[in-house]
């Protein structure tokens, strides 16, 4: 067997064993398709499919494929209609793993809702992280400790008032947390990444952003990160002022001419919790979400009680960031210190 062969076995098991914490005894639904996916050929998909399924028997657990290929092809996934049979199959699991980048767990319930409910994990529902699995240089001890680092982070937060973002590029912004404010644990993108994301006391934000990383929505790409930092001044949890690069700022407002409200609010602050650094070569979108940067995300979320994102939401990325929470440091310069490293 060659050895790239042996690094997706080997990466396969610690998926399962340390992200999704698979044991044996325990079910596992591996849902898939043979088809294409938005950043890995179909080909490649069902070879880390088969990967997860061997490691799966070779923990002792259940393993099982839902190949949804026909489903998702016949045009019933995009009207939102559910499949009964795969809907049971998927209740009936002790961990699920959904490997189709382009496909959410509520669409495949026939919900028209987001995927916020199965970012925490707390079902055991994960979303796999594929691109490039057969090249990762994982190690159990890298991807097993994201969990309890990101539970002491969210313990951290929930617990303080004043969190202040800053970073060598001239971000100086503040919020706070308590009552109104939220943070939730992502832990379902497995096994490169980890997260909490806060949703601030709604008017507490104010502030400088340097936007100096990239941005969702085709604001600032992560090929014209050679330009001028996007400038963007908060007050009472809204942008009031922006300038930059000419085309990035015309971006910017055109995002911010759509939706109701008006997506000018500060949504979410983003601080990644994994180190795992091989999710910054394979993050499977936009160049966003690196593990060295925070993400704050403009938006309208009308439900930040329970959801991450608004029907409109934009993170943009702010690298190399200091953060403390209420004079703590916890981070310095994106180096994890005092109490995310006891």
């Amino acid at each position: 067997m060659s050895d790239m062969s042996e690094r997706l076995r080997r990466n396969a098991r610690i998926t399962l064993a340390s992200a999704a914490g698979v044991k044996a005894g325990e079910s596992l639904l591996l849902c898939t398709r043979r088809t294409d996916h938005r950043y890995a050929p179909g080909k490649a998909v069902v070879r880390t499919v088969t990967a997860l399924a061997e490691a799966a028997v070779e923990i002792g657990a259940r393993a099982a494929v839902l190949d949804l290929t026909e489903f998702w092809g016949s045009g019933q996934y995009e009207r939102g209609d559910s499949l009964p049979p795969a809907c049971g199959a998927m209740e009936a699991a002790d961990v699920v793993i959904n490997t189709m980048d382009d496909v959410s767990f509520s669409r495949l319930l026939g919900k028209k809702d987001n995927d916020d409910e199965y970012l925490t994990s707390r079902r055991r529902w994960f979303s796999l992280q594929h691109h490039g699995m057969e090249k990762w240089k994982l190690t159990a001890e890298q991807v097993a400790a994201t969990r309890p680092r990101t539970l002491r982070l969210l313990e951290l937060l929930r617990s303080c008032r004043e969190v202040r973002v800053t970073a060598p590029a001239g971000t100086d912004f503040r919020y706070e947390m308590g009552p109104g404010s939220t943070a939730t644990p992502i832990l379902g993108i497995i096994p490169l990444y980890g997260e909490v994301a806060t949703a601030p006391r709604q008017g507490s934000e104010s502030g400088v952003l340097m936007i100096d990383g990239p941005s969702q929505m085709g604001v600032r790409l992560a090929t014209e990160l050679d330009r001028q930092p996007l400038r963007i001044e908060v007050e009472g949890g809204k942008a009031v002022r922006w300038s930059g690069d000419a085309e990035q700022v015309a971006r910017l407002e055109a995002f911010l001419a759509v939706g109701e409200p008006a997506p000018y609010y500060v949504d979410e602050v983003g601080i990644p919790t994994s180190r795992v650094m091989d999710n910054d070569r394979y993050w499977w979108s936009d160049g966003t979400h690196h593990l060295e940067r925070v993400h704050i995300a403009l938006g309208n979320n009308l439900r930040r009680e329970s959801r991450v994102h608004g029907v409109r939401h934009m993170d943009l990325e702010v690298s190399r960031p200091t953060i403390t929470l209420d004079g703590t440091m916890i981070l310095q310069d994106a180096r994890m210190v005092g109490p995310l490293v006891e």
